[in-house]
């Protein structure tokens, strides 16, 4: 049975519940497979895993696993010990073949929909945790929340978090961790924040950021926890499964975010933009030319469009809007010599 291989058994929750996709799908489902999935479903990390994977199949109307099933139903079957394993390995290379390469690409986006708290683009919040601590999640950010006997958990799946540490006696024993997927951030008494950045592509695990303001942080590889970092307070470092870079100096505009402001100081405006998507949907383009001159300033984030027009005000710049979601920015062209 499916459930009961070893193999299966030591999956991720995510990948676990993309097989039980294939075999739900396979339309030939045994009552022992059905209370299995049952079973299986009552935890509340494969819920979140299984609603996950439903909510991004029903917006896949042309997804072909209703019709992949059909003509397996109507294929040339084998001996009947074999033909539920072929029509499930049918199944996945027509289906769950292309659900993965799609899930795969939008993991990120899929995993946001299912966690405790999230943030839209454009949107900051800050809570307070059970234990006292206070944290403030980023633009386009989602988390889950662990805390049990054993340690005070944040789960980290997009976004970017700052967290200041309460020193409640009741929770003290227990570490203050942040997970991402290349590792865990643990609190040493501190102020810090973690973002998860943009991943480099299909074979890239990823990388997060950690920023220090005070304390000190232990940073541990997912596949390196033997080479755990501490950073101090006033540095910074990135790392992903395999290691952590040097630290460097703290960016002085490293926590401005968290007040709700964007700072830059002579930064190209290319690289500026980069950090206004974060908050502003749709498309934003910078043409080559525009992305070289550099600015200097404070931005508040509560309306992004004003970001724009200031820009377009203090330097040479055509910001163009082309509709609500999709707007270009282009360098002025030099006024003619005399």
């Amino acid at each position: 049975m499916p459930r009961t291989d070893r193999a299966n058994i030591d999956a991720s929750p995510f990948d676990q519940a993309l097989d039980w996709f294939v075999t739900l799908s396979s339309g030939e489902v045994s009552d022992r497979e059905r209370s299995d999935f049952e079973r299986w479903l009552q935890d509340p990390e494969h819920r979140r895993s299984w609603l996950s994977i439903e909510t991004f199949q029903r917006t896949l109307q042309d997804m072909p696993a209703g019709l992949a099933g059909k003509a397996l139903r109507n294929a040339r079957r084998p001996a009947a010990a074999s033909s539920l394993i072929s029509r499930r390995r049918l199944l996945g290379v027509a289906g769950a073949v292309a659900l993965g390469a799609l899930l795969f690409e939008r993991r990120d986006d899929l995993f946001e929909l299912t966690a405790d708290v999230r943030t839209a683009t454009g949107e900051q919040r800050t809570m307070t945790l059970a234990d006292g601590s206070k944290m403030v999640l980023d633009s386009a950010t989602a988390v889950d929340i662990r805390f049990d006997g054993v340690a005070r958990r944040v789960v980290l799946r997009s976004g970017a978090v700052m967290v200041e540490t309460a020193h409640r006696p009741e929770w003290v024993a227990r570490p203050f961790i942040v997970d991402t997927g290349q590792g865990s951030v643990q609190a040493l008494g501190t102020r810090f924040t973690v973002r998860a950045l943009q991943q480099d592509g299909w074979f890239s695990s990823g990388r997060a950021q950690v920023a220090v303001f005070e304390g000190e942080v232990e940073i541990r590889p997912r596949q390196a926890a033997a080479t755990a970092l501490r950073l101090k307070s006033g540095t910074q470092a990135s790392f992903d499964a395999d290691g952590v870079n040097i630290p460097e100096a703290l960016d002085d505009n490293a926590e401005a975010w968290t007040q709700g402001m964007l700072v830059a100081r002579n930064q190209p405006l290319g690289d500026f933009l980069e950090e206004l998507r974060r908050y502003r949907s749709g498309v934003l383009r910078c043409d080559d030319a525009a992305a070289t001159i550099r600015i200097t300033g404070v931005f508040p984030l509560d309306d992004t469009d004003r970001i724009l027009d200031a820009l377009a005000h203090a330097f040479p710049l055509d910001v163009r809007r082309h509709t609500r979601y999709w707007t270009s920015i282009a360098a002025k062209d030099a006024p003619p010599k005399k």
